[in-house]
This record gives structure tokens, C-alpha cells and sequence, in this order.
């Protein structure tokens, strides 16, 4: 969960690892929780995390590019792991990105100018991805107008099931002008391989109270057992703010044939341009987890 205001973050993550045996049970394997506070120019303030670690020279940097390498250096023993806490930190730089469209939200567009006030001078970055390319709805709207559009997505389903109340973890209800990402790796194994069903969703809160999709993918995975080998990845849009978006979902294919263990530094080196779309991108990096959650089904 993260709350946007004034130029300062509020960031609440929390993660679980679930196994489920063939006759039902359930037993969480491990749990994580983080708490942090981004001030102005997105710097960290505070941090605060479950298992206890020493995070300590996450502090003062930059929850951009280059964080993630500093959390490798700053928790290697989760990072061999991948472990729930690892990944929280790992999606800092993302929570803090997407904060954006909060402001937008909440200031009717006015974007380029809350951080222009915030972090400096800033020039979009085109072509990094489908929905930012320089021909697309948002770069066109960013020259002419001198903003970007306020993009409405459609009101979200629930994910619980009422069927199944371990479904996911419990997670307390989204205040107002608040955004939040929800992420899932579930792994089922059989004689013919590992079968990955994955997905993730950017909510937000209007002033309403109605909570709305931005972003949202699903994947669908098959994996060889022994050599942990993608047979088959085929991603999903189900909701997307831009026309453009939904072409990226083609560059889910492109993990076939590679191990899942090699997956995080594959998407991170070679998936860049207008192809590829940056949060799908997280996406395809978490099946990098799925050889330690298989080890855990064994």
C-alpha cells in the first residue's frame, strides 16, 4: 500500500509464502512486512522491516534506479532465498514510481509540475516502454498540452474468495487517494511439469471511495520439472492506461526456452524499448522464484 502527499511517501508492503498439500492443509512457510517513508527527491527516510535485518545502508538512497542492487548488497542471505522480505524491498522502486498516478489523481494531471517541485527538472523518457513511446496517447498529450491524461481504469473485482479465506494474506482496506500493487506466484506441480499461474494489479482510491484497475497481467506458465526450463509463458492484459500498453503482453514469449533461474537477469539486461512494458517487466521477473517455491513443493 502507498499514500502519496506533498511530495512524501508512505509505503506499507507485506508478503507470504503459502504451501498447500494435495489434501487440503495449509502451512505459511514464511512472512515479511516493511514499513518506509520517502521523502522529497525519493530518497529513503525510514525503513522499518519483519524478519529483523540490518537495512541500514538502504538509507539515504535514492528508491530508483540502482536501489535494487543496493538491497542485493544489503540482504544477500534473503536474496539467495528470495525470500518474501527480498522481494518487498525489491519492489520499493516500483510502489514509488506508480505513486505518480496518485498525484495525478489527485491534482487533476498536474504531474509534470509536482515534480518539477519535488525532484527538479523533469523530461520524460521516451520509447522506454509500449505506453511511453514518442508517438503514443501519453508523449503526444505531454508535447502538446504540456501533461499527460488522467487515465480511469475500470472498478476492481475482489481477488478473495470466499471459498478459500487463505487465498491471500489478510490486507486491511485502501484508504482514499491511496494506490497499491498486488502480486501472486502460484505454483502447482504434476508428472507433465510446474504449472505458474501469476499475476499482479495497480488500484487506486478515488475521492468516491470506488477503487479502480491502472495496471493488471496475468501469466500463464508451464515449466519442465528438471531442468527448470519456461516450456511456455503467455501473459494477459486485463486492464492497461494506454493503447498502446497491450502489445508489450508479446514479450512474455520471449522467456521461452530459458531457465527460470536466469529469468531476473534476462528480463533486466534484454527487455528494454517500446516491446516490453516496465511493470509486466516485474511481472516476468518473479518467475525467477519459482525454482525456490518448487523446492519448497518437494
Amino acid at each position: 500500500m502507498l499514500l502519496a502527499g506533498d511530495g512524501v511517501l508512505g509505503l506499507e508492503g507485506s508478503a507470504r509464502d503459502l504451501l498447500t498439500t494435495a489434501s487440503g492443509a495449509a502451512q505459511t512457510l514464511a512472512v515479511a512486512r516493511i514499513s518506509a517513508l520517502v521523502g522529497k527527491a525519493r530518497v529513503l527516510d525510514e525503513l522499518s522491516v519483519l524478519p529483523d535485518a540490518d537495512v541500514s545502508s538502504l538509507l539515504g538512497l535514492p528508491v530508483s534506479g540502482g536501489f535494487r542492487a543496493a538491497v542485493d548488497r544489503a540482504v544477500p542471505e534473503h536474496r539467495d532465498r528470495h525470500s518474501p522480505l527480498y522481494l518487498l524491498l525489491d519492489d520499493l522502486p516500483v510502489a514509488a514510481l506508480i505513486s505518480g498516478y496518485a498525484t495525478m489523481y489527485r491534482r487533476g494531471s498536474e504531474l509534470l509540475e509536482l515534480d518539477r517541485a519535488s525532484v527538479g527538472r523533469w523530461v520524460p523518457q521516451a520509447d522506454v516502454c509500449a505506453g511511453w513511446r514518442r508517438d503514443g496517447i501519453m508523449m503526444t498529450a505531454i508535447a502538446s498540452e504540456g501533461r499527460p491524461p488522467t487515465p480511469i481504469g475500470p472498478i476492481a473485482p475482489a481477488l478473495e474468495r470466499s471459498d478459500d479465506p487463505l487465498a491471500w494474506h489478510e490486507i486491511g482496506a485502501l484508504p482514499v487517494g491511496a494506490m497499491r500493487r498486488r502480486r501472486l506466484v502460484d505454483i502447482a506441480a504434476d508428472g507433465s511439469g510446474l504449472h505458474v499461474s501469476a499475476m499482479f494489479r495497480d488500484t487506486h482510491v478515488d475521492q468516491a471511495g470506488d477503487e479502480t484497475v491502472l495496471h493488471e497481467y496475468e501469466l500463464h506458465v508451464e515449466v519442465e520439472s528438471e531442468t527448470m526450463t519456461v516450456r511456455s509463458c503467455v501473459a494477459t492484459a486485463r486492464a492497461l492506461p494506454w493503447p498502446e500498453c497491450p502489445a508489450a503482453g508479446a514479450s512474455a514469449r520471449r522467456l521461452e526456452g530459458h531457465s527460470v533461474e536466469d529469468l531476473r537477469t534476462l528480463v533486466r539486461t534484454a527487455f528494454r524499448g517500446t516491446s516490453i512494458c516496465t511493470h509486466l517487466n516485474d511481472l516476468l521477473r518473479s518467475l525467477g522464484d519459482v525454482a525456490v517455491l518448487a523446492r519448497a513443493l518437494a
